[in-house]
């Protein structure tokens, strides 16, 4: 059975739309980096942004669908 939420699919299009104007300590359109920092990044993106989470204005906050299918991208294992 395919795992219903991947990285190709799912994950890197919510995040490529802030590459090109935020600097970061790791990629997010990469695989390994936002894999390795997954926990970091959903600690960040569950967090409103005003207390301090991601995305910071002027980008509108992650929806709760995007928010559910980065966690459900973890307990999957990260699918790719």
């Amino acid at each position: 059975m395919e795992p219903s939420v991947s990285f190709a699919n799912d994950i890197l299009p919510v995040f490529r739309q802030f590459r090109g104007s935020m600097m970061w300590r790791f990629d997010l359109t990469k695989y390994d980096d936002v894999k390795a920092n997954a926990q970091a990044i959903y600690s960040q993106i569950s967090t409103p942004p005003n207390l301090g989470g991601m995305p910071p204005a002027p980008y509108p906050p992650l929806t709760k669908e995007q928010i559910a299918a980065f966690k459900s991208w973890m307990e999957q294992g990260f699918p790719t």
